[in-house]
């Protein structure tokens, strides 16, 4: 009894010093709807649903400092508090409308936007837990202290721990994109955040002597509303917790068996995924090793039949590694083909070369006669079409004067085959240059003044 009368005396101080009016009318300024709350809602997903499309955590929790909706849940916290059904339809009204608004601005974004990918920022808030529930309480219990003492600064850490906004954004995506799963799992946590901090300042306001005129019939409606939403939560966030834990048991449970098998063989892991299905379990491996193993997916499946409660769908595929001969081997080859490649440019420059050098010189004796020289670097051969003689001339002179021409050009140029043709018949001429150019090489021909 006397511990009792001495916690009572403790709570009727901190009432006292508490002046109920003036928080009851800050709370309802700060939750009502108004232009700059929906301004600022629509600020607020603007940049959360661009810091999740890029990923950003730093964008998001920009967004999260805003947190224009801690305001309508704070108002309907209390509302629920001292029975005052206006304020709670103000509060109500304030939470649909940004939620609307929130809603519209960050799916045009999205539809806008050429990024479509679930990020990891966006799948992070569609699987809520009972942790979830857990922080969402405490950080309502904070801000309900925060506000009725005063001590606004608090409201910023209860913004970042809950996330009312990013989670709001994650549905607007979802709905945009017409994943229903993401938009759903993002919904339940964000009313998870939104139900737990209103109970909780409701809690906290109960604490500070809020709603001493209640009757004993509103007293026991509150309690009985507070305690059924927190168990309702708690279920389905409770078994989504214990199918992570299972699920990142069976995975654990997974790698080690996988890793085991493998280094006993001398292979290792390149990907492994576990994911879960139904009941069930699927494990997709890919593993390197440096050959292939017979049975490797029947004795896998059973050692993890044998370590798991069930037996997983199991998929391995191999990928064999290359040991030090192979990859000596392949950098020998390696190495060979760019010396064959710098030797065939080598060759072709000097083939180059030298026909541009036996063009120069063939040009060089033919002086001042007129002719067309043709050559054909492959088969090292040179034509020479001259012009036709002025009428009149002596043809046996015309032989001999082509004569010594072939002798000299052959002078300068041994190995080549010398063919000197006169433009008498146009009909030889054409069918001799087209027999030199018929070749694997490239044909060089010039007119010689």
């Amino acid at each position: 009894m006397r511990a009792q009368r001495r916690w009572q005396r403790l709570r009727s101080r901190r009432v006292q010093h508490v002046e109920h009016a003036a928080v009851i009318d800050n709370v309802a300024d700060a939750g009502g709807l108004s232009p700059r709350f929906a301004f600022m809602a629509v600020m607020s997903c603007g940049i959360a649903i661009l810091g999740l499309l890029q990923s950003s955590a730093a964008v998001v929790i920009g967004a999260m400092l805003i947190s224009p909706l801690m305001g309508p849940i704070v108002q309907l916290g209390f509302s629920l508090c001292v029975v005052d059904f206006r304020m709670m339809g103000r509060a109500l009204l304030a939470l649909l409308a940004g939620v609307l608004l929130a809603l519209a601005t960050a799916m045009c974004i999205v539809w806008l936007s050429p990024l479509r990918e679930a990020t990891s920022e966006i799948l992070a808030r569609t699987q809520p837990t009972l942790f979830d529930l857990l922080v969402a309480m405490l950080s309502g219990l904070a801000g309900g202290y925060a506000v009725i003492t005063r001590k606004g600064e608090a409201i910023v850490g209860v913004a970042i721990a809950t996330a009312l906004m990013p989670p709001l954004a994650v549905v607007a995506f979802g709905l945009a994109t017409g994943d229903l799963g993401i938009a759903g799992g993002a919904f339940f946590l964000f009313m998870t955040n939104l139900l737990a901090i209103a109970l909780s300042v409701t809690l906290i306001a109960k604490w500070y002597g809020f709603g001493m005129d209640n009757s004993p019939k509103h007293t026991a409606w509150q309690a009985i509303v507070i305690a059924s939403t927190f168990v309702l939560l708690a279920l389905p966030l409770g078994l989504a917790l214990r199918n992570i834990g299972e699920q990142t048991w069976t995975a654990n449970q997974t790698r080690s068996v996988v890793q085991k098998y493998l280094q006993e063989r001398g292979g290792s892991i390149e990907q492994l995924r576990v994911e879960r299905h139904g009941q069930g379990y699927s494990v997709d491996l890919v593993a390197m090793v440096p050959t292939y193993i017979g049975h490797a997916q029947a004795e896998l499946g059973a050692r993890l039949a044998a370590r798991l409660p069930a037996p997983p769908t199991l998929r391995v595929r191999q990928t064999l590694e290359a040991n030090d001969d192979g990859r000596r081997d392949r950098a020998d080859l390696e190495g060979l083909r760019l010396r064959v490649n710098a030797l065939t440019e080598q060759t072709r420059q000097l083939r180059a070369e030298a026909d541009a050098w036996t063009l120069e010189h063939v040009r060089a004796l033919l002086g001042d006669i007129t002719a067309e020289v043709m050559l054909d670097g492959m088969q090292r051969r040179v034509v020479v079409t001259l012009t036709p003689p002025p009428a009149g001339t002596d043809a046996v002179q015309d032989a001999v004067a082509i004569a010594a021409l072939r002798q000299r050009l052959a002078a300068v140029t041994p190995g080549w085959t010398i063919v000197v043709v006169e433009m008498r018949d146009p009909a030889p001429a054409i069918a001799q240059t087209a027999n030199a150019s018929d070749s694997r090489g490239a044909v060089s021909h010039a007119l010689l003044p």
